[in-house]
């Protein structure tokens, strides 16, 4: 049994049902689709758009924005049902049939499985791992299977240095628990963007700082809290 969880921004919304169609409607199909949002995002206030959603995904308004890590923090932190495995993903992705069965199956259960990843010598840190098939950074774009208690943390809140940059900050939180993260590329299959537009954290500038610029600042706060991936 399983569940998935995301979170989104208000620009998108509108155009977010496709997005949660596709998560409904896999198979074998999720016990629901959680959408968590803030009540007052950082970045755009509150949400004054109306927008629909599917039967079968529950929205949660939560006090604190804490960025694109809500997907994962707030299902983790205080679960609305029990399951096993919890999928987190975008918002901005057409899921196909079979995806979240890939993620499901792959890996075994104390591993984290990824679609889509990267190693830490990319970011020229220090800890990376070293078995094939493995990553060291799940990208949640792709979708990323976890076991809730993984992320039920005292200490899971992002800093501001790493608010926007979930992947990094998630993925630390499995690696400073010992959890490897299995990369499944057969869950990346098919898997098409649901829009365009300009608020995708890739190509985003954060006061003037490049988006290498926060990766940075989020893997230096990793390493100050949790005492891993210091610099090369």
């Amino acid at each position: 049994m399983y569940a998935i969880s995301l979170t989104s921004i208000p620009p998108r919304l509108p155009r977010i049902r496709p997005v949660l169609e596709s998560l409904l409607a896999q198979r074998p199909a999720p016990v629901a689709v959680y959408l968590y949002l803030p009540r007052v995002w950082k970045r755009f206030g509150v949400m004054s758009a109306p927008f629909e959603v599917p039967d079968g995904v529950v929205i949660h308004s939560v006090e604190v924005d804490d960025g694109p890590a809500l997907k994962a923090i707030q299902f983790c932190s205080s679960p609305p049902i029990l399951v096993q495995r919890l999928i987190y993903c975008d918002d901005d992705w057409i899921y196909p049939q079979g995806w979240a069965k890939a993620l499901l199956q792959a890996g075994g259960p104390a591993e984290a499985v990824a679609a889509s990843g990267y190693s830490l010598h990319r970011l020229k840190r220090q800890g990376g791992v070293e078995c094939s098939g493995f990553v060291d950074i799940a990208q949640g774009f792709g979708g990323v299977s976890v076991a809730p208690e993984w992320l039920d943390l005292p200490d899971i809140a992002p800093p501001p240095k790493a608010r926007l940059a979930d992947d990094i900050w998630l993925s630390a939180q499995l690696a400073r628990q010992g959890i490897g993260i299995r990369l499944c590329p057969e869950a990346r299959h098919g898997l098409r963007p649901a829009f365009e537009d300009e608020h995708g954290l890739q190509d985003i500038q954060v006061a003037d700082q490049t988006r290498a610029a926060v990766n940075l600042a989020a893997l230096d706060a990793v390493t100050e809290q949790f005492g891993i991936w210091p610099p090369l």
